[in-house]
C-alpha cells in the first residue's frame, strides 16, 4: 500500500526543498498546497507528479481540500503560514492515527498551544517538529524533573555582531539583511530584533510539555549549536546539525521509504571550535531585551496576541507607518493586560483559539 504524503504549503522555501529531495525517488505525492502562487503550484504539479492540488486561498477549493483531509494519509507536512491551518488539523486528527504531522508553521503551534498537542497524543498519531532549534532537541529524553534549563540559540541577526548602528537609522535593507540565512521578509524583522526567540521558546514549551521558566536562549553567530540542555544530575548535551534544513525535513519520509540519505558531512564544524562559541545574550540596543523577563511569563492568551500583534507591526512598518525601534513597544503596549494574565481560560476548541485570534485582529485594525 502506498504511503500518501500531503505538503500544505509546498511553494515557500522549505516545501521547494522538499520537493526538490523527492525528485526521482518513489514518494507518493498525494496533495499540495499553496495559498496563492497559483502559477508556481501548477508547475510543481508537472514537475514533481503530485496528483492533487489545492488553492486555499479559493474557498471553493478550501472545502475541497477540508474534504480530502477526511481521507487516510501518512505523512502531513505543515509548511505554510498563519494559525488558521488549525482547521486542517482538526480534521486530520479525526481521520487518521499513526499518521506523521510535521510541523513548521510557529504561528499553528503558538496558536494551537497545548490543546493542539494534547489532541495529537490522543489521536495516537506522531508529531515532528521541524524549526531546527526544536528538531535538535528531538532524540534527548525530555522530563521536566531533571530539567535544570533549556536554552536555545541565536544567530545574532545583522546588528547583535556587525552592524553596530543605533536603531534609529537602520534601513529596511538592513533589517532584512540576515549575515547568515535566507529568510522571507517576516522571519527576517523577526530574526533583527530577537522575537523570533520568545515565539520559538513558546513553541518548545507546547512541544516539549517543558515550564517557561526554564528555557532561555544564548547566542551562537555560527548557529551549529542549536540547543543545549543542563540537567539537575551534572550532565549537560549540546544539539548539534548541519545548517541544512534537509536535514528535519527528511526525517518524516525515513518512517516509510528507504533512500540514500544526503552525506551531511559535519567533520569541518566539530574541528572549527568558533562554531561552539557562546555570548550573553543582552545588549542595550535591543528593546526586547528590556521586556524578556515579562515575556518569559506571558500566557497562552498574551503569546497570541503577541504573535498576531507582531505581524501586524510588520504590515505597519514596512508601510512606513511605525518605526522599527518600535516594533517592540508597540506589540508589548498590544498584548499585555495584567488584569488578565492570572485570570486566564484555556482555550478547549480550536474554533475558540480562531474565534479569539479573528476578533483580536479586527481590534488591532480598529484601534
Amino acid at each position: 500500500m502506498k504511503k500518501k504524503i500531503i505538503i500544505i504549503g509546498s511553494t515557500g522555501k522549505l516545501g521547494s526543498k522538499l520537493l526538490l529531495f523527492s525528485k526521482d525517488k518513489n514518494f507518493f505525492l498525494s496533495a499540495a498546497t499553496c495559498f496563492s502562487n497559483v502559477k508556481k503550484l501548477n508547475q510543481q504539479k508537472l514537475k514533481y507528479n503530485i496528483k492533487n492540488i489545492f488553492v486555499l486561498s479559493n474557498d471553493h477549493q478550501k472545502k475541497k481540500f477540508i474534504n480530502f483531509l477526511k481521507t487516510k494519509h501518512s505523512i502531513f507536512y505543515f509548511l505554510d503560514y498563519g494559525s488558521s491551518s488549525l482547521i486542517y488539523l482538526d480534521i486530520i486528527l479525526k481521520y487518521n492515527s499513526n499518521s506523521i504531522i510535521a510541523i513548521a508553521n510557529k504561528e499553528m503551534i503558538i496558536a494551537g498551544g497545548k490543546l493542539m498537542f494534547d489532541k495529537i497524543r490522543k489521536s495516537k498519531n506522531i508529531f515532528i517538529p521541524l524549526d531546527s532549534e526544536h528538531f535538535s532537541l528531538k532524540n534527548n529524553f525530555i522530563e521536566n524533573d531533571n530539567i535544570k534549563k533549556i536554552y536555545i540559540t541565536a544567530s545574532g541577526g545583522p546588528f547583535f555582531f556587525k552592524n553596530k548602528k543605533n536603531f534609529s537609522n537602520v534601513t529596511i535593507n538592513e533589517v532584512l539583511a540576515h549575515p547568515k540565512w535566507n529568510m522571507g521578509i517576516n522571519n527576517s524583522i523577526d530574526s533583527s530584533n530577537f522575537i523570533n526567540k520568545i515565539l520559538e521558546i513558546y513553541e518548545l514549551s507546547y512541544i516539549y510539555n517543558i515550564d517557561l521558566s526554564k528555557i532561555d536562549f544564548l547566542v551562537s553567530q555560527n548557529a551549529y549549536i542549536h540547543s543545549i540542555i543542563e540537567y539537575y544530575d551534572g550532565i549537560t548535551s549540546f544539539n548539534c546539525y548541519i545548517n541544512d534544513m534537509l536535514v528535519p525535513l527528511i526525517e518524516p519520509l525515513t518512517f516509510y521509504y528507504k533512500f540514500k540519505i544526503p552525506s551531511f558531512s559535519n567533520t569541518n564544524n566539530l574541528l572549527n571550535l568558533k562554531n561552539f562559541s557562546l555570548n550573553k545574550k543582552y545588549d542595550k540596543r535591543f528593546n526586547f531585551f528590556k521586556y524578556y523577563n515579562k515575556l518569559i511569563k506571558y500566557n497562552h492568551q498574551c503569546q497570541i496576541k503577541l504573535m498576531i500583534a507582531n505581524n501586524y507591526a510588520h504590515s505597519q512598518y514596512l508601510s512606513g507607518k511605525l518605526k522599527y525601534e518600535m516594533i517592540i513597544p508597540f506589540i508589548i503596549k498590544k498584548s499585555f493586560n495584567s488584569s488578565k494574565q492570572n485570570n486566564f481560560q484555556s482555550f478547549r476548541t480550536f474554533d475558540q483559539i480562531l474565534n479569539f485570534i479573528n476578533t483580536y485582529k479586527i481590534s488591532l485594525v480598529n484601534d
